[in-house]
């Protein structure tokens, strides 16, 4: 039981910071595509428009990226099952793999429609999938079992 709610609070802290790193990363690549055509954009419009995404966009987007990493994580942990080796590296790929097949699913779904703006070119996939990794590596990190401390034999411990 302990160990069932060690994992639930791990997928839930790589939720929210995929979710919000991911809304903030989408906000700028938009932004910046915005400034590119020549739109001027303070940086109090680029911080209320964020704030106004995190909010707004973030529980929806939330709710697709918390149901992609319960899959990837599921998948990740049986592929660590059997390589026994690589925990970090594991859950990374699957939490950058999730991203991308959750957009493209969401595309699918949704009449062909990108539905991220931010993710509509090769290098905004690549902002999502690297907070998709992060929060993997969040969920090995939080998730992992503590490695207990070598046993000090006491005679060579002792400095006298």
């Amino acid at each position: 039981m302990k160990q069932i709610f060690k994992y639930v609070v791990s997928w839930f802290a790589a939720v929210v910071t995929t979710t919000v790193l991911a809304v903030i990363l989408q906000t700028q690549n938009v932004l910046a595509r915005l400034v590119g055509v020549g739109a001027d954009v303070t940086i109090g419009e680029r911080l209320s428009m964020t704030a106004y995404d995190v909010l707004h966009l973030g529980g929806l987007y939330g709710a697709f990226i918390a149901l992609a990493f319960v899959v990837a994580f599921f998948a990740g942990g049986l592929v660590f099952r059997l390589a026994k080796f690589g925990r970090p590296i594991v859950y990374v790929v699957a939490g950058a793999t999730a991203m991308i097949v959750m957009l493209y699913a969401m595309q699918t779904v949704f009449f062909g429609v990108p539905l991220i703006a931010g993710a509509r070119s090769g290098f905004g996939i690549g902002l999502q999938m690297l907070a998709g990794g992060l929060g993997g590596y969040i969920f090995s990190r939080l998730s992992q079992n503590a490695k207990k401390a070598p046993e000090l034999n006491s005679e060579a411990s002792s400095i006298w």
